[in-house]
């Protein structure tokens, strides 16, 4: 089998996953990402860099129940800090090492609530409520994941903290302020605010 047959083969598996069984678990999502799988690796080729945003988006599937992406990140640029719209899921970094910061909205601002540095093979889980930012954290190799999440993501708020700005934006616009893409945003509040007060 080819390496883009053995990928496709894979994604037809999720997806049957997800249309056979009503919908994939976030538990399920975790285990699956937790364990080794050779496709895995090649994903990578997959993954498509854009230097003009914090990173390129490779959406490999995506369904109701179900949104498979590849991320090749740009160094030096960190995402903004965001959510998922209420999506749960999980991220596996494939290559290089990331830096993921969590955080919360206390008394409006953001505050940060834990930092770490996440290998090559390792897991960051994204319940539906959980803010959180990412970066390429410069080891040797560029920084790529996989991403999965339990719902194609329909919206995501996403802080401007330059401006200090909330934005809702569209689910396919990534996690940044789409200044060059003003129809990615769906509406824009004043101040940073809590997800839940503007769903």
């Amino acid at each position: 089998m080819t390496e883009h047959g053995a990928i496709a083969e894979c994604l037809g598996d999720l997806h049957r996953i997800a249309t056979d069984e009503g919908g994939v678990e976030f538990k399920g999502i975790v285990r699956l990402l937790q364990q080794p799988n050779p496709v895995f690796t090649e994903l990578i080729a997959l993954s498509r860099q854009d230097t003009a945003k914090p990173y390129g988006r490779q959406v490999l599937l995506e369904t109701d129940a179900l949104e498979v992406m590849v991320a090749a990140w740009t160094p030096g640029v960190p995402c903004a800090p965001h959510d998922h719209g209420g999506s749960s899921g999980a991220v596996r970094v494939l290559q290089g090492r990331a830096l993921h910061r969590v955080w919360s909205v206390t008394d409006g601002r953001l505050q940060l609530v834990r930092e770490e540095r996440v290998e090559p093979g390792s897991i960051m889980a994204c319940g539906p409520s959980l803010i959180h930012s990412m970066s390429d954290d410069g080891d040797e190799f560029p920084l790529i994941t996989l991403h999965m999440y339990t719902n194609s993501i329909d919206h995501m708020i996403v802080f401007d903290e330059a401006h200090h700005q909330t934005l809702v934006v569209e689910g396919s616009c990534g996690a940044w302020v789409p200044h060059d893409e003003p129809n990615m945003i769906r509406s824009t509040h004043t101040g940073i605010v809590s997800p839940d007060s503007i769903r």
